[in-house]
């Protein structure tokens, strides 16, 4: 009935299984618990950028998210964290790396937040400046323990604080696979203890606070509604609301630009058709979107299973709910695909129609109400007072939920460095990681302005210079120096470690002067 492998660990690996020998042991890992009433327990992983310092540096503390079987240890974390090379380069520019893994991510979130308080004091406690910057970074669940604990502890010292796509607004798992993991659950056969497992995490205290929607809504809620503990969370978070101390940075996996998952509100998302007359299993199966509605409900789930072994009484769910979750703009997690890739009797009757869903919508991770779900974000004038957050980034595409690549990497550079300036050479560290120098030394500096005497050879002249990256060029010719300056181009920022150029110059002088102005771009626009 289902390949015998461990479905919850796949349906939620946030890393590729292998081996990881290249992954630097921590220097240090330590052991932490919350404060009372809470009994939350965890462990810090450090890993400082010079192994040999006893205190910290620049730290920068990073609280992981929702570890569905918490199997994640130091290995998978660093592996998840280190995509695009992020924790090399963070630790090259002299930050020391503080990982807080969660004994329970499933637990209460509240208790969680009490466990990450104690993350922050201990960071507070070790480091060896405390005028340097300290950065905390929040991915998924993470972000929503460190948005109350930051809101709890008035004196944490945090400069800035990145929520990196975590679901302030909530999250979703589509109601469909929730009733198809309870349908599963009830027979009494081996191969689907997996389901039963996963039913198991679908109601621990995390879940059942971050879900839209939620199976296990009280008989007398609306269709589809959440699960009781949701609205007490939600309740508790509104009145602590956001930190106000620092400077905060929301990033979303999801697209800014209302571009939605390839499907459409109750489509039929999964088929599982197997019939045998005499020998069986025999199977009906169906998984569809939740249906958008304000009163009519249609179907989410219809299951029939039989066979020698054990089955279950035919069963219809039907729900609805006035906002499209499972194909809004958003963080993705392919549930659909790792579902269906793991069921046998496949065949030419069965469907996977899409692979993916929604898990965190865009507007949840960027702290817009919910109601903005299907929204171009991008051509909104007035954006950023929807949100709480300082700054707010989004993809273009809809990208796997907690990815990190090229394009967000830079957004998540820009908050760690930003505003240190570790020589004291007029350069703060990201400015210095643009330009690609030395962040320690004050020798590594960009001429800002160079001003050159050139002979003209039949009008010609011949100029080279050595170039910074993310550097803009703008080049000025002048007869004499008591004239006014006269723009020849402007050079965009390129790869080119020097420029060589030829200017025809229009004058009857046979020498002059050049200007060249060197302009740092920052990439990061949007």
């Amino acid at each position: 009935m289902f390949k015998p492998l461990t479905l919850v660990s796949a349906l939620f690996a946030l890393v590729p299984a292998g081996v990881f020998s290249s992954i630097p042991p921590p220097t240090a890992t330590v052991a932490i618990t919350a404060a009372p009433p809470h009994s939350a327990t965890g462990e810090l992983f450090i890993l400082q950028s010079d192994t040999n310092a006893v205190a910290l540096h620049n730290p920068v503390l990073v609280v992981e998210g929702f570890d569905i079987s918490n199997e994640m240890n130091w290995p998978e974390l660093y592996e998840l964290l280190n995509q695009e090379d992020l924790l090399v380069d963070v630790r090259n520019f002299g930050r020391d790396l503080i990982v807080l893994n969660f004994g329970d991510s499933t637990a209460d979130i509240i208790a969680n937040s009490a466990l990450t308080e104690t993350a922050l004091k201990y960071v507070n406690a070790n480091r060896a400046d405390a005028s340097d910057k300290f950065t905390a970074v929040g991915a998924s669940l993470g972000g929503l323990t460190l948005r109350k604990a930051l809101v709890d502890l008035p004196n944490h010292d945090v400069d800035t604080w990145v929520s990196f796509d975590a679901p302030h607004e909530g999250a979703n798992m589509p109601l469909g696979m929730q009733e198809f993991f309870e349908y599963f659950s009830t027979i009494n056969i081996e191969q689907f203890d997996q389901m039963r497992e996963f039913l198991a995490i679908l109601n621990t205290p995390a879940v059942r606070q971050m879900l839209v929607t939620h199976r296990s809504n009280s008989p007398d809620a609306p269709a589809g509604a959440s699960a009781p503990e949701r609205q007490d969370f939600v309740d508790l978070m509104n009145a602590t609301a956001y930190p106000t101390n620092c400077r905060t940075v929301a990033i979303s996996n999801g697209s800014g630009y209302g571009e939605k998952l390839p499907f459409e509100a109750g489509d039929l998302i999964i088929r599982w058709y197997h019939f045998q007359l005499f020998f069986g299993p025999n199977i009906d199966t169906k998984v569809y979107v939740l249906p958008q509605s304000t009163f009519t409900p249609a179907p989410v789930f219809s299951g029939q299973f039989s066979s020698a072994a054990g089955g279950a009484s035919p069963k219809t769910v039907s729900s609805y709910h006035p906002l499209s979750f499972d194909n809004a703009p958003g963080g993705y997690r392919p549930t659909f695909l790792q579902v269906f890739t793991n069921l046998t009797y496949i065949d030419g009757n069965d469907i996977l129609a899409t692979t993916n869903h929604c898990f965190v919508p865009t507007v949840s991770a960027l702290g817009i109400p919910i109601e903005n779900l299907e929204s171009n974000l991008a051509v909104n004038a007035s954006l950023t007072d929807l949100s709480p957050f300082d700054e707010i980034h989004f993809a273009p595409h809809n990208e796997r939920h907690v990815e990190i690549n090229l394009h967000n990497k830079r957004w998540l550079m820009r908050s760690v460095l930003s505003d240190q300036d570790s020589d004291g050479d007029g350069f703060d560290d990201y400015q210095e990681y643009l330009l690609g120098t030395d962040f320690n030394s004050a020798e590594s500096t960009l001429t800002v302005e160079s001003v050159m005497a050139v002979d003209l050879n039949n009008g010609e002249a011949d100029l080279s210079w050595n170039t910074y990256s993310n550097t803009q060029y703008q080049v000025y010719f002048v007869t004499a120096l008591e004239d006014s300056w006269q723009w020849q181009e402007t050079i965009p920022p390129g790869s080119a470690a020097a420029l060589n150029k030829t200017y025809l110059i229009n004058t009857a002088s046979n020498a002059g002067f050049f200007k060249i102005v060197a302009t740092l771009i920052d990439p990061v626009t949007d």
